[in-house]
């Protein structure tokens, strides 16, 4: 299981790597504008990607990494299918809501992402089968492959075209498609769309909560970037993903250690062991990573973040100041947040993040209306700072109250707001 949870961290880096690197290809040749119409496209695929691994390639990884081999195979054919379902589903969506955007590459490019969709999810879920079967090596290579075949068709496309973004989104989505297919041969499975919702299904007490959580973390924020697009233009987006962009190192940490310290937080939980020291120490040690990061990044001469990412930089740069702030501030919570889930306190989990959805779309869109991109993301680090700080104060108090031997006594209770 140690070794499943580095190689779904392994995982992780790969598609985080690989993203941020187009991105990055994109950005060198793309004007603000025209970054701004990829990033919408990338915000729309990562959020489904996150919310298919909630409900489909997470469960699979618990739920069958130690089952008998064709008792994996079988479930494998289910998970499949049921990304398939999922990509159809939000794949149809998409294509509907590109009909309603405003002008033509926004729409063509959401277009061909909802197009990309199921052929992605199904690319990822196989990656996650692999990964359960203790065969770490064909997932790398599959992720291998299809990193290295979007940077060609995206770096080769990105070179033709620098007035539109809708070849490089259809030639980013065909890819996908391709590879989900070559994942299938490689693996011998053909996903089982009948039996997509007896999976989801048998799997619900897992895949709910989890795609709960996703969509009042990473949705919320997904959903307040292009808001605040809406409100002061496309701009906006391409320049809070360009500031994104360079933070992904921290991201990355942050992500892992969570990752590979959350067994060991409910072990001490089920010994009945303090967790206030072990937060702190994850909390503070990963802040000081970002911090220092942070210091990287503010040496970047300009020369340098203009050659990275071209025109996209003098927008980035304005934001990337709060944006440092509210890594931070994800740095910060992630020791309360560890210690807080190994106590199963998830409905206090979900409220401070349905408390800071609410406050990342508040705060984000009124901070666009006062003062551009700027406000927006100054906004965006007051959600967070609050959503941080109102994590600590519940951590703090249900430590306190295990400390004292009244935890029994005194039931959780719940946020008002």
């Amino acid at each position: 299981m140690r070794s499943r949870a580095w190689w779904k961290v392994a995982d992780q880096i790969l598609s985080g790597l690989t993203l941020v690197g187009l991105s990055f290809v994109v950005a060198h040749s793309a004007e603000v504008g025209n970054f701004g119409v990829f990033g919408v496209a990338l915000l729309a695929s990562g959020f489904v990607l996150g919310l298919s691994r909630a409900m489909v390639s997470d469960v699979f990884l618990i739920q069958f990494s130690d089952v008998p081999a064709r008792v994996r195979r079988h479930a494998a054919k289910e998970a499949t299918g049921g990304a398939v379902l999922l990509g159809l589903v939000t794949g149809l969506l998409c294509c509907l809501a590109a009909v309603l955007l405003p002008g033509r590459d926004l729409g063509m490019a959401v277009f061909a992402i909802g197009l990309a969709l199921p052929g992605l999810l199904v690319q990822d879920a196989l990656r996650f089968v692999y990964i359960a079967a203790g065969r770490p090596g064909p997932a790398l290579m599959l992720g291998l492959t299809g990193a290295a075949a979007q940077f060609t068709v995206v770096g080769l496309l990105a070179a033709a075209d620098h007035d539109s973004m809708v070849p490089i989104t259809f030639g980013w989505g065909v890819v996908a498609l391709v590879t989900a297919a070559l994942g299938c041969l490689m693996t011998g499975l053909l996903p089982s769309v009948g039996r997509a919702r007896l999976w989801f299904a048998l799997n619900r007490h897992l895949s709910v909560r989890a795609a709960v959580e996703h969509v009042l973390g990473l949705g919320a924020l997904y959903l307040a970037y292009c808001l605040i697009g809406a409100v002061v233009g496309l701009s906006a987006v391409g320049s809070l993903w360009a500031a994104q962009m360079f933070l992904l190192p921290a991201y990355v940490a942050i992500t892992a250690t969570a990752s590979l310290l959350s067994a060991r937080f409910e072990l001490r939980a089920l010994q009945e062991r303090s967790l206030l020291r072990p937060a702190l120490l994850t909390g503070t040690g990963l802040a000081v990573v970002a911090v220092l990061w942070a210091v990287a990044i503010s040496v970047v001469p300009d020369a340098v973040g203009m050659h990275l990412t071209g025109e996209t930089w003098e927008g980035a740069r304005t934001v990337l100041q709060p944006a440092v702030v509210g890594v931070v501030m994800l740095a910060l919570a992630t020791g309360p947040g560890l210690a807080l889930r190994a106590w199963r306190c998830g409905d206090l989990l979900r409220q401070v993040a349905l408390l800071q959805a609410l406050l990342l779309l508040g705060l984000g869109l009124l901070g666009a209306q006062l003062h551009g991109v700027r406000g927006a993301a100054v906004g965006l680090v007051a959600a967070h700072v609050i959503g941080a700080g109102t994590l600590w104060a519940l951590f703090l108090r249900e430590s306190f109250l295990r400390g004292s031997g009244r935890r029994a006594e005194v039931p959780a209770q719940p946020l008002h707001f």
